[in-house]
């Protein structure tokens, strides 16, 4: 018989030619490799593989007996080939001759009884005639061959972990990555390789390849516990908070005892700073697990985070939040001790505890003198206690750590050692009302320099050129958290800088005073004349009154009953104290509902000017506070804008535990009164009679 295949490109064997029509059917062109296959039995006939591929074909058009024939040719030339007895077994059953289709699989069993697809087929078959009970036997061992398999290629997948485990610590991390990716190639995706590539991956910060390989293993209806955790550390690293958290709560359902998912749920709310989230589920997760020391340490960081950020400083709050940290500080370990009496110490001076909470700090930075965070800190606590020359030197470490404010200049910090043709850029630091305590002290420099550039808030643009007109004022528009940018005119012209918080200090060390001089503000004359008649107006429909402004909180309205601030329970109280006075709102931003709920609970009407900006316009408020006779405030802006002005100014603010109000302390300015009270005190009554009281003889009132 020839070998050779004669085609339109020249001859091939017939081996190539049988190649060639398998390939053709495996591109569906089925009909060419008939042909091929056809051209090959008119070479030879009894060509068994070709004859065994027309068959298919042939049963696949449904030419059931063509297949047949074709079948039992081939078995003429070898009538014991199992693939040909197999392919006939098949086409019998599928024409349903499944006796004659069994008798050949039962013969065939007899010389492989481990034949999966033969037993699957006998199966099947005597299913289909009715011997149930053979149909279960072949089932049995089919699943007892399967199982066989299983176990073996099991037991070479643990061994092979097994490897890998060794390789991995040993530091072959390299060659570890190499056998996990070939037991995922021969084995497919196994958990346990998936994890362990995901770990290698995590291990160098690769968390996108590392999510890869675990959402390749993650079934969302039979999840694997490992798979899960090791997801959520993947998407909280790539910043994915809202997976991470989907995940931690549906694998929470899964296993709602497993503490590390309630762990990293608690994680994902940190790392989005919900501080009230991250608090309430460590607060839920210690019911569960009272002893566990990391939730007693996160219930205590998140407590005090959130007490923070909200200004929620009331007594309930400062004393829940002091109780979590103390007792998450007496199971903790030596490094969370010590971030934990940072926090109890910042807590403490909440409370009034000046004294502890400076043990405390001066404590803790005898161990590490170069944390500068906590040496800014411990400034609060020097300022409250009056220990001057520790505050105003803790002080600047706020420049150092950018707490105060967020500028890179690279020239030389301006002092009253510098030469006296210096040109100087006074930086602007916290807020509105502390930018104009700073200006009490700008003639400091002006007395000492050759020029100034004052970078202020735009809001203060106005009332400081009046005060400073030898100055140039730069308006600043600042974002918090944000470096302060000096526009590019400014910066070639200047030879140093200052921070306007850092006059004072000079003003301290050379003068033993804080301020250089006190009434500096300077307002225009048509702005003075325009609001005094506008007041006059108010005392002609009162008479014998006396006008005093009005100011109990910040803006910030976080808490609702903040110890450094006043509700209107306490408003309308202070306000029935008086008698033949007039009170004009100076209160900054939204308080319609507060004046109402004053009035309604006083019968008293404090006045708001009408065209009167309260929180941008500073010129007319200036104006609106020189005309009046004197002004109650929280400390706020409203604050130092009056004290600047040289109207009387009653301001109360939290001090310490022993504080005491009765009598008004001397504050930085003439004119200035201080009531210092204690921060936890629930019951404030007594400090407004005693403000109310210090007001009306100051200003000749009849006392209520």
């Amino acid at each position: 018989m020839s070998d050779i295949f004669q085609t339109n490109h020249g001859t091939i064997t017939l081996k190539k030619a049988f190649e060639h029509g398998v390939s053709l059917y495996q591109n569906k062109k089925k009909y060419e490799a008939r042909k091929v296959f056809e051209q090959i039995l008119n070479i030879a006939p009894d060509n068994i593989p070709a004859l065994q591929v027309l068959s298919v074909l042939d049963a696949e058009n449904g030419s059931w007996q063509e297949a047949i024939r074709k079948l039992n040719k081939a078995l003429l030339v070898e009538p014991n080939n199992s693939s040909l007895l197999f392919d006939k077994a098949n086409i019998l059953a599928q024409q349903g001759m499944n006796k004659d289709a069994l008798k050949i699989v039962n013969n065939l069993l007899i010389f492989t009884p481990h034949h999966t697809e033969l037993l699957l087929l006998q199966q099947q078959l005597t299913a289909v005639i009715g011997k149930l009970r053979d149909s279960r036997c072949a089932a049995k061992k089919i699943a007892k061959i399967q199982n066989q398999k299983f176990q073996a290629i099991n037991a070479e997948i643990i061994q092979t972990l097994k490897l890998i485990e060794q390789m991995v610590s040993s530091g072959n991390q390299e060659q570890a990555k190499s056998l996990y990716h070939a037991l995922l190639s021969v084995a497919g995706d196994i958990p346990q390789a998936l994890i362990g590539l995901a770990k290698l991956q995590l291990a160098e910060k690769n968390y996108g390849s590392a999510l890869q390989f675990l959402l390749r293993g993650y079934n969302e209806v039979n999840p694997v516990k490992d798979i899960v955790i090791l997801l959520i550390h993947c998407y909280i690293k790539l910043e994915q908070y809202q997976a991470a958290r989907k995940h931690c709560i549906d694998g929470l359902k899964c296993w709602p005892d497993e503490i590390i998912l309630s762990r990293l749920l608690i994680q994902n709310y940190e790392k989005e700073q919900n501080w009230l989230e991250a608090y309430r589920i460590a607060l839920g997760a210690i019911k569960q697990q009272p002893n566990d020391i990391d939730l007693h340490y996160r219930l205590a960081t998140n407590s005090f985070n959130l007490l923070k950020t909200r200004y929620n400083f009331t007594r309930t709050a400062i004393i829940e939040c002091q109780k979590h940290i103390e007792l998450a500080a007496a199971i903790a370990n030596d490094e969370n001790k010590d971030i934990l009496s940072i926090y109890l110490a910042e807590v403490l001076w909440y409370k009034g505890d000046s004294v502890n909470a400076k043990k405390l700090l001066e404590d803790y930075l005898s161990r590490f003198p170069d944390d500068i965070e906590v040496g800014f800190n411990i400034s609060f606590v020097y300022r409250t206690l009056g220990e001057w020359a520790q505050f105003y030197r803790t002080n600047e470490l706020g420049i150092t750590c950018g707490r105060r404010l967020r500028y890179n200049g690279t020239l030389p910090q301006w002092d009253l050692t510098s030469p006296r043709d210096d040109i100087v850029l006074v930086m602007p630091e916290q807020g509105i009302g502390d930018e104009i305590f700073y200006f009490h002290n700008l003639k400091l420099i002006l007395n000492n320099c050759q020029k100034a550039y004052v970078a202020c808030d735009p809001r203060l643009s106005n009332i400081l050129k009046n005060a400073y007109p030898e100055a140039i004022i730069i308006p600043i528009k600042r974002i918090d958290n944000t470096d302060i940018i000096i526009p590019a005119h400014v910066l070639p012209n200047i030879t140093s800088w200052i921070s306007g918080g850092s006059l004072a200090a000079l003003c301290f060390k050379n003068y033993g005073r804080h301020i250089y001089q006190s009434k500096y503000l300077k307002i225009p004359q048509d702005l003075k004349q325009q609001w005094k008649t506008h007041l006059d107006a108010l005392r002609a429909k009162n008479q014998n009154v006396k006008l005093i402004g009005l100011c109990w909180r910040s803006g910030l309205t976080a808490a609702t009953r903040n110890m450094h601030y006043l509700v209107a329970e306490e408003v309308a109280y202070l306000l029935k104290q008086f008698q033949n006075t007039v009170f004009i709102n100076l209160q900054y931003g939204d308080c319609t509902k507060e004046l109402k709920k004053i009035n309604k609970l006083s019968d008293i009407n404090v006045v708001q000017l009408e065209g009167l900006n309260l929180h941008d316009d500073f010129d007319n408020t200036a104006a609106v506070i020189n005309a009046l006779d004197a002004v109650i405030t929280a400390g706020t802006a409203v604050h130092r804008l009056t004290s600047a002005i040289g109207t009387p100014c009653h301001v109360f603010f939290a001090g310490m535990a022993d504080s005491i109000f009765d009598e008004p302390q001397a504050s930085y300015c003439p004119n200035e009164y201080g009531y210092f009270y204690p921060p936890m005190m629930e019951n404030k009554y007594p400090l407004l009679q005693s403000i109310a009281k210090h007001v009306q003889t100051n200003l000749r009132l009849d006392i209520q």
